[in-house]
């Protein structure tokens, strides 16, 4: 057998060369040393017998003996059952080959192999095709139908009126035609068409007493602190009225634009009105 040890540059690495020869059966012992060689490399120092060389009995003890380590190291269940040794019949088996075969038996066997879980089913479709729903969009619900559906979690819906939207299943309700119904549009109730009457102002003449041909009492009151000199003319055109001047009343001139000034003209009209009234009735 070769005893001759590789040399490696570290010490580290020839002490794992060493004991993965022992644990393979290669090693020619099983106690062994190491030390630097004279180039600043490390070799392997194997401790045998130097004066007698390594036989056959030598290497059987050998691989016995690691046997015995790889079993006291490997859990009980695992380590192979040896006969007595003066049952062994002889053999040319070396120390190598008991060693790997050793090395072999102690191994666990490989678990088995777990069966695949089967494909999952997919989910069925809760919302077929043509299915009446409510979708929301923002915070409002619209009613709608399923045209497709995309995915597990999404469909394609479309409008009564037109046009579709993607929705997710958060966003899709069973329609329910007690809440989700549109109630008919009910025509406006027609409202009670009352006879328009113009709004008067209180300086204006009553009508009736326009169409009775009667002249007020007394010219309209100026009440604004902010307008008292429109006084003077209401009292100027009551006072033509009285005294019969109608082309007085007719070609008294207003002027200006404010709504007081509008008020004066229209009194004026008003008195025009009344002596129109008058005429006709006589």
């Amino acid at each position: 057998m070769d005893t001759t040890a590789s040399s490696f540059t570290l010490r580290k690495n020839a002490k794992r060369a060493a004991e993965a020869m022992i644990r393979k059966g290669t090693a020619p012992a099983v106690d062994y040393g190491i030390k630097p060689s004279d180039n600043g490399r490390f070799e392997i120092d194997w401790k045998t017998a130097k004066t007698a060389p390594v036989t056959d009995e030598v290497e059987i003890q050998l691989a016995e003996a690691l046997a015995d380590q790889l079993a006291a190291a490997s859990p009980p269940e695992a380590a192979p059952q040896r006969a007595p040794a003066a049952a062994e019949p002889a053999t040319t088996e070396t120390a190598p080959q008991r060693a790997l075969e050793v090395e072999v038996a102690s191994q666990p066997a490989p678990a088995d192999t777990e069966p695949a879980p089967a494909l999952s089913e997919p989910a069925p479709n809760k919302w077929p095709h043509g299915t009446r729903v409510m979708v929301r969009t923002r915070k409002s619900w619209r009613e709608a139908t399923i045209i497709s559906r995309l995915d597990p979690d999404h469909w394609r819906a479309e409008y009564p009126g037109g046009g579709s939207g993607m929705f997710r299943a958060a966003d899709i309700r069973a329609y329910d035609p007690k809440r989700d119904a549109m109630p008919a549009k009910q025509p406006r109730r027609a409202r009670a068409t009352a006879p328009e009457t113009s709004s008067r102002s209180r300086y204006a003449i009553d009508p009736e007493a326009i169409a009775a041909g009667r002249l007020p009492q007394r010219a309209p009151v100026v009440t604004s602190a902010a307008n008292p000199h429109y006084q003077k003319h209401f009292d100027r055109l009551f006072d033509l009225a009285q005294a019969g001047d109608w082309d007085g009343v007719r070609n008294y001139e207003v002027k200006g634009s404010n709504s007081y000034s509008k008020m004066v003209a229209r009194y004026r009209q008003d008195l025009l009105a009344v002596h129109a009234a008058s005429e006709g009735a006589r």
